[in-house]
């Protein structure tokens, strides 16, 4: 009766996934009208109808719940509708610029998709993607899964939207993965923090919602932690060491510079966490030896192209900025790359997305990317710090793990895209999942112990925004007053110390009644 009942629900809802698809799918080529509606109607319902029931199963997998429910849908819905938004509005509203005039966001993802479209209308095989012939993807995985799409079920006409559906369903499935995982290690809070992040982050729905590699890198790291955590749990073993090596192999198909640091850091997470149960100590010795010897040689095997990879970016971005120029001429050799590398960190800059002109769509758009950044960085800066104030414990062990790797991560997207306002989010977002969790477990914290950190935090970011918010107006309407650059700085740093300091000695005088000095986890 029970499996009767479960059949019937399900088909229920498989049915009502179906009516659904054909209604997006309606919209989705009336509004972008591309070649004929029937081929294109069909095209886009297929393909939202099987993303629709593979998360459907992986929800129910999952155990089911409304909030990851709603999660999902969001999700799903919100990159759906920002991409059909973009693929329609650029052309219209965008710079006279073919990336633009085609209905996309980032130029390689229309280089690429170009170039998938010329190999699916050729009679040659897709393997081809894989060869040297196609230089808009270094490695082939993307390049091939978009010329399979379009030789199927799009012969007829380029549509590049459909691979937006796609990125849609694929970052959406990472959800169920990571609330499974979370689930086992976190409070609910914590979880649903998380899990609310992963689905609504502003980056993560422009790169769910382009034809970019992101979210599949995205959904592999989301299984590789499910599995990791399966692991240290000893649940799923078989399916679990499965899972990392078919997701390793996937990862090396799109990126094996971006494989090698998610592996890497899953095998590291994994082996503190056996080791801290060894009591063999020469045993722990010689795990720690090996881990340094692989990453010595991972560094050796990467060291000239990253070489190369920082000069080129630091150049582009003192290039392209004759502001940042200006500043980098006026400091030392030695400090040019750190200041790149710290302006990468507060990249897309809210200051400048407010205050640049730009076409209606495009500032919409910089702010909405600097509002999420600005929103998380607070918090994964608390987390950092208050974290090391937890009782030991394996939860406290585990989230400093997390949030040193998330900071290690955001120091290298840096370091690798300087300050440039997209490739730096870009690979910096590749870490989501485990930057919702330190940004949740920092709100979860703060509300729990009442702590008054948090929003000190939050008002330095203040004194930053409102200064550097002056700024970049008056460098755009000459008649406002400013600071100069450095004295801006100055007054910055002065007063964040200042709050700062009244907030210890207030901490000090005043403590909160029932607050504890290492509160537990």
């Amino acid at each position: 009766m029970n499996n009767r009942v479960f059949n019937r629900k399900c088909i229920a809802h498989i049915a009502v996934i179906a009516g659904i698809s054909l209604a997006l799918g309606s919209a989705f080529q009336g509004v972008l009208s591309v070649g004929e509606f029937l081929p294109g109607f069909l095209a886009a319902s297929l393909l939202i109808f099987i993303c629709g029931v593979v998360l459907y199963l992986a929800w129910r997998i999952a155990g089911g719940g409304k909030a990851l429910a709603w999660m999902m849908i969001a999700a799903f819905v919100l990159r759906l509708a920002i991409g059909v938004f973009f693929a329609w509005g650029l052309p219209r509203f965008g710079y006279d610029e073919d990336p633009q005039n085609a209905g996309f966001v980032f130029e390689d993802a229309y280089r690429r998709e170009a170039d998938a479209w010329y190999l699916a209308k050729s009679d040659a095989p897709l393997t081809r993607a894989f060869s040297d012939e196609f230089q808009t993807d270094q490695y082939g995985g993307m390049l091939a899964m978009s010329a399979l799409v379009y030789r199927t079920i799009s012969p007829d006409a380029y549509r590049p939207a459909l691979i937006s559906i796609i990125m849609a369903g694929v970052m959406t499935l990472s959800l169920p993965f990571l609330m499974s995982a979370l689930k086992q290690k976190f409070d609910k809070s914590v979880s649903l923090w998380a899990g609310w992040i992963l689905a609504l982050y502003p980056e993560g729905i422009l790169l769910g919602a382009a034809q970019l590699r992101e979210p599949f890198f995205i959904l592999l790291f989301t299984i590789m932690f499910w599995a990791s955590v399966n692991i240290l749990d000893r649940k799923k073993l078989k399916i679990s060491i499965l899972a990392i090596l078919i997701s390793t192999l996937c990862l090396f198909l799109f990126s094996f510079r971006i494989g090698i640091p998610i592996l890497g850091v899953m095998l590291l997470l994994m082996w503190v966490e056996f080791s801290s149960q060894m009591k063999r100590l020469w045993v722990k010795i010689a795990g720690w030896v090996m881990i340094f010897l692989a990453l010595a040689a991972i560094l050796w095997l990467l060291w000239y192209w990253v070489d190369a990879v920082l000069w080129w970016d630091t150049l582009v971005t003192i290039r392209t900025s004759n502001r940042v120029q200006l500043h980098i001429e006026a400091l030392p050799q030695w400090l040019h790359f750190p200041f790149i590398l710290i302006y990468g960190i507060f990249q897309p800059v809210l200051p400048a997305a407010i205050a640049a002109p730009a076409p209606w769509i495009w500032r919409a758009l910089g702010i909405f990317r600097a509002l999420g950044w600005y929103a998380l960085l607070p918090l994964l800066a608390y987390a950092l710090i208050s974290i090391w104030r937890l009782k030991a414990s394996k939860k406290r062990q585990l989230l400093i793990i997390i949030a040193l790797l998330v900071w290690l991560w955001v120091i290298i997207a840096s370091a690798r895209a300087g300050g440039d306002q997209w490739d730096n989010p870009r690979y910096r977002t590749i870490f989501l999942p485990w930057i919702g969790v330190v940004a949740g477990w920092a709100i979860t914290f703060a509300r729990k112990t009442k702590d008054r950190w948090l929003m000190r935090s939050l008002v330095v970011e203040g004194i930053f925004l409102a200064f550097f918010t002056n700024w970049y107006i008056s460098r755009y309407n000459p008649t406002i007053p400013r600071l100069e650059f450095y004295a801006s700085v100055i007054l910055i740093i002065i007063l964040s110390l200042v709050v700062i300091i009244i907030g210890l000695l207030r901490d000090r005088h005043w403590p909160k009644k029932g607050f504890q000095d290492r509160p537990g986890d």
